[in-house]
């Protein structure tokens, strides 16, 4: 989980190089701020998810069932409830930016506008809904890659 939350972070510089110098400070704030929310709420889930494994269940003692629905369902609410908010926001901010600016098509950006309303209402009810934010992700990712192509390379330092 370490390396996903280092992976974002990457993928994270990566948009904010292909926007530019052009992006709106008040949605670069929103950007950055719901992605490194996101990140940590994943960071968060995920410990509480290792710790009731490790503390609950050690080697060959069944564990007792209040210890682990508690940190079953607190590592389901971080993941559904809040990580899933943070990555709408995340999600939304960057489709805003992608069409003020001009730097996403605008499939893409209908795209994210309907990632991020799937990921704010329907993710904590229906089961495997929150699998759109990466699917959103790789898509945006591969629509940079193919876009830096057409562009060519950029001097070292150019943002």
């Amino acid at each position: 989980m370490p390396f996903a939350g280092i992976f974002f972070l990457w993928f994270i510089g990566a948009i904010r190089a292909h926007v530019g110098a052009g992006e709106d400070k008040f949605l670069a704030t929103v950007f950055l701020g719901s992605g490194l929310v996101f990140t940590a709420t994943l960071f968060g889930a995920a410990a509480a998810a290792s710790a009731v494994l490790v503390v609950a269940h050690p080697a060959g003692v069944s564990p007792l069932p209040a210890t682990w629905d508690f940190g079953r369902h607190l590592a389901y609410a971080l993941m559904t409830e809040y990580a899933m908010r943070m990555a709408a926001v995340f999600v939304s901010s960057m489709s805003v930016i992608g069409h003020r600016l001009g730097v996403l098509p605008r499939w893409l950006t209908v795209l994210g506008l309907l990632t991020a309303l799937t990921l704010l209402f329907v993710s904590s009810n229906v089961p495997w809904a929150e699998l759109v934010f990466p699917a959103w992700s790789l898509l945006l990712s591969v629509h940079i890659l193919v876009a830096g192509r057409r562009d060519g390379p950029r001097p070292a330092g150019a943002g």
